[in-house]
């Protein structure tokens, strides 16, 4: 047995040596490993080759390597669907869809390969979930997960997810450097505040500290061009903490309304300080009023900071009123308004996803009655009825071919969160049961145990509030992308209309109400 595992070993570490130095050899060599041998030594071998033919097809470009590495794997997960399979079922469908080539198709790749892209966020969100996974797995997972959501303008999740890389190893460079890069390329564009780019810095610098940690992640290469990227950075000034406990709470959950995900800066005055652009007028004789897409943007913002605040004060069962009696249902769950507030913000948050889609239908002209519009259902047509596959509505696609790219993270996203086997799925199954049934939620032992009927969902309080957190994060990158998506298409108006552009400076609501705008 010793043999036959220093033998596996050497074969490893050869193939591994050769990737770095010569993949298409090590590409061939894979293909020559026999696999007519007995377990566990055939699981092991079907795992080094076909980790092989994914990373050395991707390298060299081979798509039938990447396949058959693919196939092999799908193999070992129908077997062993392992955390540590199911992530590198992942890889090799990443490596098999490819990287998404630029402007003019880009569209045509993302619609191509988003089957496929789909279940490999499925994979990655099913081991960054698995809390008795291996940690240095996890932190990948988020890390892979990230670079999906980056890829298509799901720039405020991407943040997220680097983030969580981050939070279970603090020196994991690749997540921190790529959330570095994404909020660079944020803030050269004129999107978000002079903290980002403090920030940004922060996280460089964590990437250029742990390059050991960047090659065992990603590799020699990507290790170079970390250390290059983070030493044209200068070292980021001091910071003091908030002292305000509900600022530091928003700054940790990352619920700030601001055009980008990013840290708190007190300086400007207001927390959530996402704004529209300018909009052209299209229609004739309104008297200088603004067009009712502000005051939709406008009910969106208060409906998620009123949602914020019903999660943070949720926390506190003293500052509810305490007028109920209740009788107690013996199996340790919690009733009363402080319950019913985390429950609230947690449908309250994804019901504005719902009004997310409206707005993008009255903005971008869809067409669709307002009352029929979902944002699980808006964006496609309806399904091919030989392949079944349900492509971008007509006027869908050609907004985001007009270079409204953001656009296409909204329809991602709500595949994820309207299909059926979507990684944010569970969030709408648990929105319908708080909305049409009952969610009851106990701090003390198994909510199991309880007596159970179909028009109750019993859910442990502590788990609940991080998908209370979790529905708001969610919310929060719909509208940043909803903005976004209206910034883009207002730019590309501009750049296509002739002759001088009129203006209408909209004020500031409270500046018109008489009220301060600090924080």
């Amino acid at each position: 047995m010793s043999s036959m595992h220093d033998r596996f070993y050497e074969q490893a570490t050869h193939l591994k040596t050769l990737l770095d130095n010569d993949p298409a050899e090590a590409v061939k060599q894979a293909r020559e490993i026999d696999l007519d041998t007995a377990e566990p030594e055939r699981f092991n071998l079907m795992i080094l080759r076909a980790s092989t033919l994914v990373d050395g097809g991707a390298l060299t470009r081979q798509q039938d390597a990447i396949e058959e590495g693919l196939t092999l794997f799908r193999e070992l997960h129908s077997r062993f669907p392992t955390a540590d399979i199911i992530y590198n079922l992942a890889n090799g469908l990443v490596a098999a869809t490819g990287t998404p080539p630029r402007n003019p198709m880009w569209l045509e790749h993302q619609e191509h390969t988003r089957e496929r892209r789909a279940e490999a966020r499925q994979c990655f969100w099913k081991v960054a979930q698995a809390a008795d996974a291996d940690p240095a797995l996890r932190t990948q997972a988020w890390t892979n997960l990230a670079n999906q959501f980056s890829s298509s303008y799901r720039l405020g999740e991407a943040h997220d997810a680097w983030l969580a890389a981050l939070e279970i190893d603090p020196e994991n460079g690749v997540a921190a450097s790529s959330a570095a890069h994404n909020l660079l390329w944020l803030y050269e564009r004129g999107v978000c505040s002079d903290l980002a780019r403090v920030e940004a810095i922060m996280l460089a610098k964590i990437a250029h500290r742990y390059q050991d940690r960047v090659i065992q992640y990603a590799g020699a290469q990507a290790a170079e061009k970390i250390a290059a990227f983070a030493s044209e950075l200068e070292d980021p000034p001091p910071r003091s903490p908030h002292a305000d406990p509900f600022i530091r709470w928003v700054e940790h959950e990352r619920l700030t309304l601001a055009p980008a995900v990013e840290l708190i800066d007190p300086t400007l005055g207001k927390l959530d300080w996402l704004m529209l652009p300018g909009i052209l007028e299209r229609e004739p004789g309104v008297s200088g009023m603004p067009p009712p897409v502000f005051a939709m943007f406008n009910v969106l913002k208060s409906d998620f900071i009123l949602a914020r605040d019903l999660a943070w004060r949720a926390a506190d069962e003293n500052v509810w009123p305490t007028t109920g009696r209740f009788g107690d249902t013996l199996d340790y769950a919690t009733y009363g308004p402080d319950a019913s507030a985390l429950i609230l913000a947690h449908r309250t948050a994804l019901d504005l996803l719902d009004k997310i889609a409206v707005t993008a239908n009255h903005y971008f002209e869809f067409g669709q009655p307002p009352e029929k519009v979902y944002f699980g259902k808006l964006w496609r047509g309806t399904p091919d009825k030989v392949t079944g596959a349900r492509p971008l509505s007509e006027k869908v696609e050609k907004v985001i071919r007009g270079g409204v790219s953001a656009l296409y993270g909204l329809v991602e996203l709500a595949e994820d969160y309207d299909s059926i086997a979507g990684i944010l799925r569970s969030q709408k199954d648990l929105r319908n049961a708080g909305t049409h049934r009952f969610v009851v939620l106990h701090d003390f032992g198994d909510p199991a145990r309880s007596r159970q009927t179909p028009e109750i969902e019993h859910h442990r309080r502590e788990q609940f509030t991080r998908e209370a957190l979790r529905a708001l994060r969610v919310a929060r990158s719909a509208i940043q992308m909803l903005a976004l998506s209206i910034s883009q298409h207002e730019q590309g108006l501009v750049q296509r209309t002739s002759g001088a552009i009129g203006s209408l400076v909209i004020p500031d609501h409270d500046w018109v109400r008489g009220r301060g705008s600090e924080i």
